[in-house]
């Protein structure tokens, strides 16, 4: 270092790197913990069978004997929503993360045959689950139509929208308004290029 200036500069841009590093990897452990929650969810539901039976307050009482900071009925719900919307993620994780312990990936590799891919151009898995955190998730969740939810996937990925971007971009009815909502082979050829 030739001065005291460059040495805080190059300090300050180290910092600046890898915290921004740290969070993305927490971000995405906990969008994998989240979708996995979801996953568990779902197979005890069903308990093996094609539909589920839901028991009463199941979510309620699984808070409550969990007793996890942040993992309250509703977020347990939304877990298992992200889980049903988005079942391709199954077979990523086992295959392309390997943030997740031994004992998870012989499961989640038997069980990944069941998910079906998604019947829709979508973004991929991988792409998801890396560049968008739950809290998008949890926003992209609740637009229903496949189309109009892989639209918004893709303008939050590729405009780096944090959430309350994403929020605003669906309440000002951008997908409506741009070209790409009455022209599905265009947005379908868009969404394959990311």
């Amino acid at each position: 270092m030739t001065n005291f200036a460059q040495l805080i500069k190059a300090v300050a841009f180290t910092h600046q790197q890898l915290q921004s590093k740290a969070a993305g990897a927490v971000n995405q452990a906990l969008t994998i913990r989240n979708y996995l929650i979801g996953y568990y969810i779902v197979e005890f539901e069903q308990n093996g069978k094609g539909r589920a039976a839901y028991g009463k307050n199941l979510l309620e009482k699984m808070a409550v004997k969990l007793a996890i900071r942040g993992l309250t009925a509703p977020e347990l719900s939304r877990c298992r929503q992200f889980y049903l919307v988005y079942p391709q993620i199954l077979g990523t994780l086992s295959q392309e993360f390997h943030l997740l312990p031994a004992n998870i990936f012989g499961t989640l590799s038997q069980e990944s045959k069941k998910a079906a891919p998604a019947k829709r151009v979508t973004v991929t898995a991988a792409k998801i689950v890396s560049n968008l955190s739950f809290s998008h998730i949890a926003e992209l969740i609740k637009i229903e139509d496949p189309l109009k939810r892989s639209f918004y996937e893709v303008e939050a990925i590729k405009g780096i929208w944090g959430v309350r971007e994403l929020k605003r971009q669906i309440n000002s009815l951008y997908f409506e308004r741009s070209s790409l909502s009455s022209k599905p082979q265009k947005l379908s050829a868009a969404i394959r290029k990311r």
